[in-house]
């Protein structure tokens, strides 16, 4: 009895586990177009419009883009090293952002194998260093989507300018990278996966 008891739990735990959650590594790109990537006077009506400061060259990014094991929800941990933003339309200083963090949680996606979709605005962080001075400023962040094929993919996502204040500029960051996919099993799937094989070997014996 007891080891038909053992089989019927290591089958449903293998059943039953969680989906795998998928993790996308960052291999390539950054922050690569200047009409995309900008500062304008914080509070300015429209930023595209206004603009200050428009991106100097591409600046490569590095980080992860990953899903919850329902594929519902994304949380993105992104950092550039540097990225130097020119005057609009000049002449004047540049502005450098160096040792920048861009983090967000919680963000409403639709997924499949090959697509992220992000379905509302979300809300993130962004943190690091303005012209050698640090700043620490929440962020929206827009339009998350990844295409993913044959495990490699691109993705975009958006920080600003809404809430992204650096200095006295509101900033749009939009990123463009390639990045590898990578599907893990979640922690608690890990766990019945254990429990299902120790039943199936309790069988054995």
């Amino acid at each position: 009895m007891l080891k038909r008891l053992a089989i019927a739990l290591g089958i449903l735990l293998l059943a039953t586990s969680p989906a795998l959650a998928t993790s996308l590594t960052v291999i390539g790109q950054g922050l690569v177009a200047p009409n995309a990537n900008y500062g304008c006077p914080a509070g300015s009506a429209s930023c595209l419009t206004s603009m200050d400061f428009q991106l100097a060259g591409p600046a490569g990014a590095t980080g992860t883009i990953s899903l919850n094991s329902a594929g519902t929800q994304a949380t993105i941990s992104l950092g550039v090293a540097s990225a130097t933003f020119s005057p609009v339309p000049g002449p004047g200083s540049n502005d450098l952002f160096t040792n920048v963090q861009y983090t967000a949680t919680g963000l409403s996606v639709f997924s499949s194998a090959t697509v992220i979709s992000q379905l509302a605005p979300g809300t993130g962080t962004v943190s690091g260093l303005l012209n050698g001075t640090p700043f620490t400023s929440l962020s929206s962040v827009a339009n998350l989507t990844c295409a993913l094929s044959g495990g490699t993919g691109q993705c975009g996502v958006a920080f600003g300018p809404a809430s992204f204040t650096a200095g006295s500029q509101n900033w749009l960051h939009t990123f463009n990278v390639t990045v590898t996919t990578a599907t893990t099993p979640e922690p608690s799937a890990l766990a019945l996966l254990a429990v299902g094989l120790a039943g199936l070997a309790l069988r054995r014996r």
